[in-house]
């Protein structure tokens, strides 16, 4: 198969075509014929943040509601999170939860193991076990405070006994303010070694990352609301006018942008319990962005999709390019539209975007394959690949 179209390639537009094999791009050329596409032709995109819920709380998400939601949003790939209710802690779940996703996730799907104090001794034989038979992008996120809370101890222990990638919630238990909360956390896990940070809030503690050979992921709500904007909780918390302004000028400091997908139903958000859905409207925002040029587009794409196979170890994800899987996402520029929680596909059915402007795919592909357009699902849930 040959698809023809403007394509996003090494950081430009160029009107190629684009040769495929078994879902794997074979050849990127300008003499060869195929079908035409209309649009702008992107990397699909990779979120390595979300919380697709199931099990207990299967009412407010599932994998396969989640990874719905994902399919419209121009993701191709997502990375699920542990703190789950049963949580992610030992090999029996993770298996089961793998299972699951089997059968119901319509993009490509993976899966963190949590790390908790009960389980930090057996971490490394757990590893073991899982990745005799699946890919484990990391363990984390590692949480310092809350339910699932490690030590500072713990953390250095098992930093200390495996080389696997560690994701981090940076936020100081022992710190009431949480600009100070989440600058504390990260220096005192760079002294330990090497992290990624998930959902970085402040530009300090942006800064003190991007000076180390650590990593770190800004979200959109971060990027976008400050604690003035509403009333709805989220952790880490959402920060003032004046900090939030601070981390949109560091965003290139970023490593990874992704959405922290979290839902929960509006009668739970009303009580307080903290987390946005948004794995469907991150591209679309961020393709409006880079579209009125507020973003520039080489740094979104390498946060969007680029770095996030690189630091997560997805070898054939994040680009548009000879040896990877084609997974691409069409847009029409001119089809702007108004957020509406109502018409998104997460099963809590409400946005904190509600109203702002955005770009959503027209066609999307993963390995090859169209599995989106004009709205219309071509594929059944379980479509994705398990990694």
């Amino acid at each position: 198969m040959i698809i023809c179209g403007e394509f996003f390639y090494k950081g430009r537009f160029i009107d190629c075509a684009v040769e495929i094999k078994d879902g794997v791009i074979v050849d990127i050329s300008k003499t060869k014929k195929g079908r035409r596409v209309r649009g702008i032709i992107m990397p699909a995109g990779i979120d390595v943040h979300v919380h697709f819920r199931d099990f207990k709380e299967s009412y407010k998400e599932t994998i396969e509601t989640g990874s719905l939601s994902a399919l419209y949003g121009g993701i191709c790939l997502v990375v699920d999170q542990p703190n789950t209710n049963p949580p992610v802690i030992d090999e029996k779940v993770y298996f089961e939860r793998m299972k699951r996703a089997e059968k119901t996730t319509y993009v490509d799907y993976s899966l963190n193991l949590g790390l908790v104090n009960d389980n930090a001794d057996k971490i490394v034989e757990i590893v073991k076990k899982i990745e005799k038979k699946y890919f484990l992008p990391a363990i984390g996120e590692v949480f310092l405070k809350g339910d699932m809370r490690v030590s500072y101890e713990t953390l250095e222990k098992v930093r200390r006994s495996t080389s696997k990638l560690i994701t981090v919630h940076a936020e100081d238990p022992n710190e009431e303010d949480d600009v100070v909360a989440e600058v504390k956390a990260v220096e005192r896990c760079l002294k330990m070694g090497v992290f990624h940070f998930c959902h970085i809030s402040t530009a300090r503690a942006l800064d003190l990352i991007h000076e180390s050979n650590s990593t770190s992921e800004v979200t959109p709500h971060h990027l976008i609301f400050s604690k003035h904007n509403t009333d709805f909780k989220v952790n880490p918390p959402l920060k003032s006018s004046e900090e939030r302004v601070k981390l949109v000028k560091n965003f290139k400091k970023a490593d990874v942008l992704a959405s922290d997908h979290a839902p929960h139903t509006l009668e739970e958000k009303k009580e307080g319990k903290p987390g946005f859905p948004g794995v469907e409207v991150m591209y679309p925002i961020f393709f409006y962005l880079m579209k009125r040029g507020y973003v520039s587009i080489n740094e979104t794409i390498k946060k969007i999709a680029m770095n996030p196979a690189k630091i997560f170890g997805f070898s054939r994800y994040g680009e548009i390019e000879v040896g990877k899987y084609a997974n691409f996402v069409v847009f029409d520029p001119k089809d702007e539209k108004f957020i509406k929680g109502e018409e998104l596909h997460s099963k809590v059915g409400w946005t904190i975007y509600e109203g702002l402007k955005a770009v959503f795919p027209k066609e999307v592909y993963i390995r090859g394959e169209k599995v989106l357009e004009d709205g219309d699902v071509l594929v059944e849930k379980g479509f994705g690949e398990v990694l």
